[in-house]
């Protein structure tokens, strides 16, 4: 129920049924404003239904600037330690503008593995081209997931380039099980699709 705006009970509940009947089986729930309660009704109807429920938050300010005292790490610890209490599976951190900082990940994602016991979900979009830096830090934290987009779509607003992290890990032992010869096939026939949107950025 991607629209932005707040839905009645019943819709959310009718959308997340439907949804899982249909084939879905990890929905990603977040609130603009990381407001709980506006969640909770969506965590257990996915769990009723028998489906993951990741509960996100929005990611903002910067935990490493202590001059800004409301987001800190101390309020996303908190803020995740309730989602973990309210039933999420896993717990998402959502960087929609692409300003987490690679040392703020590392902080961050170290501090929620000592005190959560789900896994941690990592998704940005590489508006400031700090990306792969972003998630080798965050895989260095222990992070379990990370969003990815094939190089060709990959960048900008998108999400950081999935053979570019694949190459950055060489050598790591959580380099991804990856086929890269596919991939770079895959990423040939995307290559000759994406002038085709040049327009949308």
């Amino acid at each position: 129920a991607v629209g932005y705006q707040n839905y009645p009970d019943n819709a959310i509940d009718e959308f997340i049924r439907l949804a899982a009947k249909n084939g879905i089986d990890v929905f990603r729930i977040f609130d603009s404003l990381n407001w709980v309660p506006q969640l909770e009704e969506s965590i257990q109807r996915v769990r009723d239904n028998g489906k993951v429920a990741e509960a996100a938050m929005a990611y903002t300010g910067d935990i490493l600037d202590t001059n800004r005292t409301k987001y800190n790490l101390k309020y996303y610890v908190d803020l995740a330690q309730e989602l973990q209490a309210a039933g999420a599976h896993i717990i998402g951190i959502k960087d929609m503008s692409g300003i987490l900082k690679p040392q703020a990940a590392y902080a961050l994602i170290s501090e929620l593995k000592n005190h959560l016991d789900v896994p941690i979900h990592l998704h940005t979009h590489d508006a400031t081209g700090n990306g792969i830096f972003l998630y080798s830090e965050a895989i260095r934290a222990g992070v379990d997931v990370v969003d990815v987009a094939t190089s060709a779509l990959a960048g900008t607003t998108s999400q950081p380039s999935m053979q570019s992290l694949y190459y950055a890990l060489s050598n790591n032992q959580r380099q991804p099980d990856l086929d890269i010869q596919k991939a770079e096939k895959l990423d040939e026939y995307w290559g000759g699709i994406r002038p085709y949107y040049e327009g949308f950025g």
